[in-house]
């Protein structure tokens, strides 16, 4: 059985041929081979250091994710060697306030629906576009048919977490996996206030600095839905009902190994018995956060599933600085407010701050390739939400929409140099 998969991939700096496509873009990741919603692309946050204007290509196919405790496809093989190749979830999209943005939007089209003929589209949900033409709403705007390209201009002039998914029969193509995060950092980045270099938002005081941050994509599959569009049979959403709760478009425990991409190798394979273990490049985006004692972290939030979720982080109390990309506060009052379980509906971002504790010897740890560590489980309070295919709750395989918070002895971490940054 497999799940279609629409995608996205990226690439920085100029616009892709075919043959950069067929070099760049991955397969599938951890468990068994299904085809599914996707987005293919870099994974990490792509921002190229230069300034002023930013270009940047992304390409619009199909492809195979996978899920722990899917067969593998027999088809797989096909689609790592051909177009095929999407990533779930979509490209991590890191810019500057007030610089301009081009993005290319490529079509490649479909390779398991070659009878279809969708049309794709960018839009920043939540963002403020002077001009419908870039909006990416079919409606108002234009849409990129197949083997056609359009550039996207952006001049993002307000900070804060987005996400952006393609708006062309958005029901349909937002669960098949064409979604992702998109942030913007403030001008007051690179400044020195209140001990900080690196902020949330203009605040003026620090108050939303960070030493680090990590991009967290919430979401759901329901392999029905992926199914009957890949076999040509209509789908009721009103009987939605997933089997996999994802962060990252991964499943605990795969949340917690690093990323695929920028000499990161998260070892992900999947087996396949005509073909042997295929390095498994689908989903290359980790959900592992970690952090040195005593350290800032920003966690960057967004939910583009279907369905509400509420985090939970038992030990570590978290400090809600922003929503849906707007600073927490009212003239000069502060409406930001603390919590033990963020709540995140349907199309909802948060900003959220937390410190790292001290390492503690009697609190559950583990040891990595970094150092012997302090385990906090970032997890839906759900426990029905905390495994898929199974009995609810973290114990079985696979588990579902939870990560771990570790937090080292010392302070063996080198500075983050770029968002979710992982080390092994």
């Amino acid at each position: 059985m497999s799940q279609r998969e629409d995608g996205i991939t990226g690439r920085e700096r100029h616009a892709p041929s075919r043959r950069d496509f067929l070099k760049a873009a991955g397969v599938g990741v951890a468990g068994t081979v299904v085809v599914g919603g996707a987005v293919t692309g870099l994974g990490r946050g792509v921002r190229p250091a230069s300034a002023a204007t930013t270009t940047l290509s992304l390409i619009a196919t199909d492809g195979y994710a996978t899920m722990p405790n899917r067969e593998s496809d027999p088809l797989s093989h096909l689609v790592a060697t051909y177009k095929g190749h999407a990533q779930m979830s979509a490209p991590t999209l890191d810019f500057l306030q007030d610089d301009d943005m081009k993005i290319t939007l490529t079509n490649m089209g479909l390779v398991q629906r070659p009878d279809l003929t969708d049309s794709h589209t960018i839009h920043w949900h939540g963002f403020d576009v002077p001009s419908p033409l870039n909006d990416g709403v079919p409606e108002v705007s234009v849409a990129v048919p197949i083997g056609k390209q359009l550039t996207y201009f952006y001049r993002p002039h307000r900070e804060g977490t987005y996400m952006w998914h393609c708006h062309f029969e958005d029901v349909e193509h937002v669960h098949m996996g064409m979604t992702g995060i998109v942030f913007v950092r403030p001008l007051q980045d690179g400044t020195s206030i209140g001990g900080f270099t690196k902020f949330a938002y203009n605040d003026t005081d620090g108050s939303t600095g960070y030493h680090r941050h990590f991009a967290i994509l919430l979401n759901e599959i329901w392999s029905k839905f992926h199914d009957h569009d890949r076999d040509i049979q209509e789908t009721i959403m009103t009987d939605y009902d997933p089997e996999w709760f994802t962060l990252n478009g991964r499943c605990y425990p795969q949340t917690t190994l690093p990323n695929d991409h920028h000499g990161e190798s998260s070892g992900i394979s999947t087996p396949n018995p005509n073909y042997g273990d295929v390095p498994d490049k689908s989903q290359p985006n980790s959900s592992l956060i970690q952090a040195n004692p005593g350290e800032r972290v920003l966690l960057r939030l967004a939910d583009l599933g279907y369905q509400q979720h509420s985090m939970q982080l038992p030990g570590i109390p978290l400090h809600v600085i922003g929503q849906d990309a707007s600073l927490l506060r009212d003239g000069g009052t502060d409406t930001s407010y603390w919590t033990n379980t963020l709540y995140l509906g349907p199309g909802e971002a948060r900003d959220v701050l937390f410190d790292a504790p001290a390492y503690n010897a009697l609190r559950p740890s583990g040891t990595d390739g970094v150092g012997a560590y302090n385990v906090y489980y970032f997890k839906n309070r759900d426990w029905r939400r905390l495994s898929s295919l199974g009995a609810p709750g973290p114990g079985g395989t696979p588990s579902g929409m939870m990560t771990e918070v570790r937090v080292y002895q010392g302070s063996p971490l080198p500075t983050q140099q770029y968002v979710s940054q992982t080390y092994v």
